[in-house]
């Protein structure tokens, strides 16, 4: 009886470890996540490095022909969206991105811009792409381009150029200026008001957080269409789309929005300078982003949730960098309180109206363009706020008396 319960006990175990044997042989889908998984949980690996290893072995496995081209592509995007969405230790962004629109959108606009994985799926298909065979040894030079775009890929996702903070680093902000604890009084609206009427004139009317809304962007066309001199209608048309076009990416003008603004100073990292993947970003992710904030507001029955828009501005006041002369300030408020070995202690309700509207001139670097021959002109689009020219002139004059010694604006 016992030599019975053995035998049966070892025979069991002979089958399960065929079982076992046959689905890591024969089932490649499990192995390669099973494989995923174990690399994405090594603790020692920074997430770029990762993404590295997870590209070379699928690579690898492409070109020992152990799975085609299409299977691949379909692996490494489940498992990167997976790692972005899914196993991702940022807490905060699966409170803000509940949508599963929105998590696909990341895990696109990360993928391709902060991972390469446009280069990564060239090196793929340059591995299978057939072609009549007008030049000798064709096969070798497409796999020799295929190996090139790999290693541009490992390159580019080792260098780490373009770098998005995590979202739990973009909210905290919000966590240091709760929006329960914000004093919305008639100050606060002042300078929300100068804010508007420099850089956004619709924010209040715009339910959008992009220039993406359909009204706005018609107004815009329609202005320029009415600049346009001397041509036909169609023309005028098709050259105001143009200009429209290309003026989203000008640094000069790029019609960002101040919730735009906000996000890229939450959200980049590094790799300003890269300004389509920026743009890109500003247009998702303000959206993105605000809206899971509003929500969460909205879910918990948070006080004055009712001034979400006004209290995106205040925090743009504690966030947004400006520029006065050949001053960099990295917050709006280390202009009027400039301090390096502790916190800065000045809020938006102790700063002038003057020294605010010199302030957000200098978000677009117009700031020591303010002459007294040229101050009623830059005035004159302020509303509901009254300023001293005289004020805002001898201000001007003096922000750059003491560079870098107490404040540049009162």
């Amino acid at each position: 009886m016992a030599i019975l319960i053995i035998n049966r006990y070892f025979l069991g175990r002979n089958s399960t470890n065929d079982k076992m044997e046959s689905l890591f042989n024969e089932n490649i889908i499990f192995v390669f996540f099973f494989a995923m998984i174990a690399i994405y949980n090594y603790s020692d690996l920074k997430e770029y490095q990762r993404m590295a290893i997870i590209y070379i072995s699928v690579y690898a496995l492409t070109v020992l022909d152990i799975i085609g081209v299409k299977l691949a592509i379909a692996l490494l995007g489940l498992s990167l969206f997976c790692f972005f969405e899914i196993f991702t230790s940022d807490e905060t962004k699966f409170k803000i991105l509940v949508n599963p629109i929105y998590k696909i959108i990341d895990f696109i606009y990360i993928s391709f811009s902060q991972y390469a994985f446009g280069g990564m799926c060239c090196a793929l298909f340059m591995l299978r792409i057939k072609i009549p065979d007008i030049i000798n040894k064709q096969e070798m030079i497409l796999k020799i381009l295929s190996f090139l775009f790999m290693v541009w890929t490992l390159t580019s996702t080792l260098q780490q150029k373009y770098v998005l903070h995590t979202f739990g680093e973009m909210y905290k902000i919000f966590t240091y200026f709760p929006i329960n604890k914000i004093k919305f009084n008639e100050k606060l609206d002042e300078a929300c008001s100068i804010l508007i009427s420099i850089e956004d004139k619709a924010y209040y009317e715009r339910k959008s957080y992009s220039f993406l809304s359909p009204k706005y962007i018609l107004e815009i066309l329609k202005d320029k269409i009415r600049n346009q001199r001397g041509s036909k209608k169609i023309a005028c048309v098709f050259s105001a789309g143009n200009r429209f076009i290309r003026n989203i990416f000008d640094e000069s003008r790029g019609y960002s929005t101040i919730p735009m603004q906000l996000i890229r100073s939450l959200g980049i990292k590094r790799g300003y300078n890269y300004k389509y993947r920026r743009k890109i970003f500003e247009i998702l992710y303000s959206r993105m982003f605000f809206k899971g904030i509003e929500r969460m507001l909205k879910e918990d029955q948070v006080a004055q949730r009712q001034y979400f828009k006004k209290y995106l501005i205040y925090i743009y006041f504690h966030k947004v960098n400006t520029f006065l002369g050949d001053a960099t300030f990295s917050k709006f408020l280390n202009a009027f309180d400039m301090q390096y070995s502790k916190k800065n202690e000045k809020d938006i309700y102790d700063c002038s109206n003057e020294g605010i509207f010199i302030a957000c001139m200098g978000l677009s670097k117009r700031a020591n363009s303010i002459t007294k021959a040229n101050i009623e002109y830059y005035l004159q689009v302020i509303d509901n706020v009254e300023l001293d020219p005289d004020v805002v002139c001898d201000m001007v004059d003096k922000m750059m008396d003491r560079p870098y010694d107490g404040n540049y604006l009162q």
